[in-house]
């Protein structure tokens, strides 16, 4: 659970620097935003709502696909596939991302802009290789117990109760 807890912080301060750097851009990267018409990236809140709304999807992407995989309506190994699909995906985003942003009128909107439009595809990667963590983390077997243990085991969805009543 802290483990769930410290991931979610990160991604939450991750999110916020990433807003931050993306609604400060210079003055040419200001008039760009005019030009190409980017209204959602005019200001913090409208970019923080914009990067909360991609991130937020792309984690419950995550969640559905761990939730199907726990139901056992999807494989483990169709998970691991959507999952690296979306990896990938965000992969040839931030390959795109990158040469767009040093070539041409992207390259002059200053560099706190560059590094936020470089670090959504970052978070992006961040959030489905954690969900393939996940994934692969539960799928660890389970300790197998011999059957006659006198100890307090659970075994086999029964609970083995001892009779040394020294033990809790």
């Amino acid at each position: 659970m802290i483990r769930k807890v410290t991931f979610y912080w990160i991604l939450l301060t991750l999110m916020l620097v990433d807003s931050w750097l993306l609604s400060k851009p210079n003055i040419l990267g200001k008039i760009g935003l005019i030009i190409y018409k980017y209204h959602y990236l005019r200001s913090f809140p409208r970019t923080l709502l914009t990067v909360w709304i991609v991130v937020s999807i792309s984690v419950l992407i995550v969640l559905l696909v761990q939730y199907m995989v726990k139901q056992e309506k999807l494989s483990k190994r169709i998970a691991t596939v959507l999952l690296s699909a979306c990896m990938v995906a965000s992969l040839l985003i931030m390959t795109k991302v990158y040469i767009d942003f040093t070539s041409w009128s992207y390259s002059h909107a200053g560099m706190k802009f560059r590094i936020g439009a470089n670090l959504l595809p970052i978070i992006l990667m961040i959030v489905f290789g954690n969900g393939l963590l996940q994934i692969h983390r539960k799928a660890e077997p389970q300790e197998n117990f011999p059957e006659g243990s006198t100890d307090t085991l659970q075994h086999k969805g029964t609970v083995i109760i001892s009779h040394d009543t020294s033990q809790p």
